[in-house]
């Protein structure tokens, strides 16, 4: 998916316009041998990487937000179910940078996004949260459905943080976007009950019981279907600003694996469905920040399994 805020030679439009008039060039529009030029030549003026591609970064240097440049005063065209609740200033790196990753999370916690940020907001471990929280629905199952797919902003996603633990890329920390979906994660099944790491009991109806287990658990908390549609719209709207490409990454690995699932074998022998779940296993590749675009943190660390591939988040993934 290509932002349309990412313009490059060949473009044409208002936004092109906008940048003319602000490199002082004649302006018809047209994102031409000539417009390219000066964009690069100010882009080396400012520190930037010269390759002629205006992009968040270079918007920054700019001083022109194409979103304001598109937006009018009508309330419903803006972002306006993020609810801001930030970080204190010193538990998050103050810094602006290019973002070539999004990492989605899950808690292994309980469903309060608030109460997430505010305990990150209290530790000791440092600079360490997400950019986003989106709340849940309680384990328990007790009929508190106040936070389900609430999406909370921690802090300014031209900024980042630590999310990732130790990897073998420390710039996948600087360059991404992170989010994370408050879920208890995986669960233990004693008899015929559920419990969280925690030990407390989950209701059956907060279950997701997995066709292939992954990384060795059958059992989670549900990501219910709430937060699955803000995460969507979350995913969206961040690879339109950004310029993050969502083909690439896990849901590029799953349709691979769809993709060579049917050319493998005669149509009388294929299995009627494929396990696109493997496409959510740690990657060596992508633990050493080769793969860009979309991925989950499990995909990059060994120890971790957030988050688990849900089969309607699943099928979300592959409607981007």
């Amino acid at each position: 998916m290509q932002s349309r805020y990412v313009l490059k030679r060949g473009h044409s439009g208002d936004l092109v316009e906008a940048i003319q008039e602000k490199l002082g060039l004649r302006i018809d529009g047209v994102f031409g041998p000539a417009t390219e030029a000066a964009v690069k030549n100010f882009q080396i003026n400012k520190g930037l990487k010269g390759d002629g591609i205006v992009g968040p970064m270079t918007w920054k240097k700019l001083s022109l937000n194409p979103h304001e440049l598109e937006a009018d005063t009508d309330l419903t065209t803006g972002a306006t179910w993020i609810e801001q609740y930030h970080l204190p200033d010193g538990e998050y790196v103050k810094q602006e940078t290019a973002k070539k990753w999004i990492f989605i999370h899950h808690t292994a916690g309980r469903h309060n996004p608030y109460k997430v940020i505010d305990q990150w907001g209290r530790d000791q471990r440092g600079r360490i949260g997400t950019h986003y929280v989106i709340g849940g629905q309680p384990a328990s199952g007790k009929n508190d459905l106040e936070y389900d797919g609430r999406i909370l902003q921690a802090f300014s996603d031209d900024y980042w943080g630590y999310h990732l633990g130790k990897t073998k890329s420390a710039a996948m920390h600087r360059g991404s976007i992170s989010i994370e979906v408050c879920s208890a994660g995986r669960l233990d099944k004693v008899g015929d009950k559920y419990y969280t790491w925690y030990k407390a009991e989950v209701d059956p109806s907060q279950v997701c019981t997995l066709n292939t287990p992954y990384k060795g658990r059958e059992y989670y908390h549900k990501y219910s279907d709430k937060q699955i549609e803000s995460l969507k719209a979350l995913l969206i709207l961040l690879s339109e600003k950004h310029g993050i490409d969502l083909q690439i990454g896990i849901i590029g690995m799953m349709k691979n694996i769809k993709k060579q699932h049917d050319l493998s074998i005669a149509p009388i022998n294929r299995p009627k469905k494929v396990n696109l779940s493997k496409a959510w296993d740690f990657s060596d590749q992508a633990c050493e920040g080769k793969i860009q675009g979309l991925l989950t943190h499990g995909q990059v660390r060994v120890d971790k399994d957030d988050m688990h591939p849900q089969e309607n988040l699943i099928n979300m993934l592959l409607t981007l």
